[in-house]
């Protein structure tokens, strides 16, 4: 199933590397910790594959002086 949804992801980002950068930076922000980190993961290459841009949240992350 997963290797399915990496194919549908790939059609809306080319670049292997950016796939997996953008696949792991929505996996620490959506990941609850009372779920399996394998159904983030799904659900965040699944939200990439649909092409929905606005489901995955913009969380501004400010650098500490």
């Amino acid at each position: 199933m997963r290797s399915e949804l990496i194919f549908r992801a790939r059609e809306t980002v080319d670049n292997k590397y950016k796939l997996c950068q953008t696949t792991s930076k929505a996996t620490r922000r959506l990941h609850i910790a009372a779920k399996n980190t394998t159904d983030t993961i799904n659900d965040v290459l699944a939200r990439i594959a649909g092409g929905d841009e606005f489901s995955l949240p913009v969380i501004p992350i400010l650098a500490s002086s």
